[in-house]
Formats: C-alpha cells, structure tokens, sequence
C-alpha cells in the first residue's frame, strides 16, 4: 500500500519520502519509481510528511517511533486492516479456512488513541494495492469508493483531495467512530478477493440509483 500510494503521489507532483524499518528497501522503491523521492526510517518519514500514511499493522506509533510526538499536528491517514485468521495469523479455534475479527474499537480509533496529537483518518483500507496501480483514467471510469473518516474535518478533505488526484472518489463517512464501519467493508472486500477468489481487483463503489 505504502508503495503504490507513495509513487501514485510522486507522480501527481508531491514530495514523498519513502520510510521502512529496512532502509535498503525504501531506497529500492524510490529507486523504481521514475521520480524524484526520498528515503529514511520510519521517524525520518514522520519528521518529514505535512500528510503521513501509516501502514505498519499492530505496531502503534508508541512502539514504531523513537519519537512518537513528531506525528503532532499531522495528517495520519490509516489504511491497515485487522490480521486475517488463518492466513496471516493461526485461528485460535483451529477452524478451518479463513476468519475475519473486525476490532472495537476500530484500528483507526486505537491509532489516535496512541498518537493523541496526530489528526487520524481512516481511508483506503478497502481495496487492494493493485487497484490503486490502475491507471487514474481506468479508476475514474470505474469510480472506485475511497471510503473517509476523521474527527477532523479538514484533515478529511486534504485526504479525500489526494485520493481524488490519482482517480478515486472520496466517500465522507462521517467522525472516525465510523472507521468501525469501514473496517468491516474492508473485511468484506478481503473476503471476497481471498475467500470467494475473485482476485485483488475485487473492490467497491457506492452509487446513488436514480430516482423515479
């Protein structure tokens, strides 16, 4: 996700700094992108984002960061999804396929949780990183959902802003309360990619029937 986003923002004009705990790889990334970014560790991504997408599940910033407190002020967009049983993690009831735990609260809700200071919304979580490779006109001719939650109004329009640059429409969710909500759309869609094999280019677009 950090790779197709961060390079589908390169190429849109921003500047971009990869982070990775392996910094070898974030170089490797910006080295295949074509356009100019930079690179550093997960505190230097921190230290240097206005708008920064946090993509690390399970690790909050509390344990991710040297120093938690540069997120302060910052656009934090979470784009994680909980740990698919039976596939990333073993089913504690041993059962077999796959198995999916929507979190209350919601990833997005501990997030702010932990990095009070940071201004948290929750987006791009229900589609694939694939999709978000597709060719902006290809997206905009499918209109495919960014679905947008924050307490932060302006924060939320910065985001649903960058996501409609690269072809996506930003679908406002309301607070970040709802982020519980779009979780469990992601766990769908992940459903319906993984479990009913549709593939990674399975993913969803809210439209309003006419009415009559």
């Amino acid at each position: 996700m950090g790779r197709a986003l961060g390079l589908g923002w390169a190429r849109a004009g921003h500047e971009v700094l990869f982070g990775s705990r392996d910094v070898k790889k974030a170089k490797a990334v910006a080295a295949d992108s074509f356009v100019s970014a930079q690179t550093g560790d997960f505190d230097a991504a921190a230290v240097f984002g206005d708008v920064i997408l946090y993509t690390i599940r399970d690790y909050f910033p509390s344990s991710a960061l040297k120093e938690p407190q540069a997120l302060a002020g910052k656009i934090v967009i979470d784009c994680n999804n909980s740990a698919i049983l039976g596939l990333d993690l073993p089913d504690p009831g041993n059962r077999p396929g796959i198995h999916f735990t929507t979190p209350i609260p919601s990833h997005a809700e501990e997030l702010a949780a932990d990095a009070p200071g940071a201004r948290v919304v929750k987006a791009f979580n229900t589609m694939a990183a694939q999709v978000i490779e597709l060719d902006r006109d290809e997206l905009m001719r499918r209109r495919v959902s960014v679905f947008l939650c924050s307490d932060d109004a302006q924060a939320k329009s910065v985001v649903k802003e960058l996501a409609e640059e690269l072809g996506f429409i930003g679908v406002d969710c309301g607070g970040l309360e709802r982020a519980q909500l779009v979780e469990g759309v992601g766990d769908f869609i992940r459903f319906q990619i993984i479990g009913m094999s549709l593939g990674p280019f399975a993913t969803i677009s809210v439209n309003v029937a006419p009415a009559r």
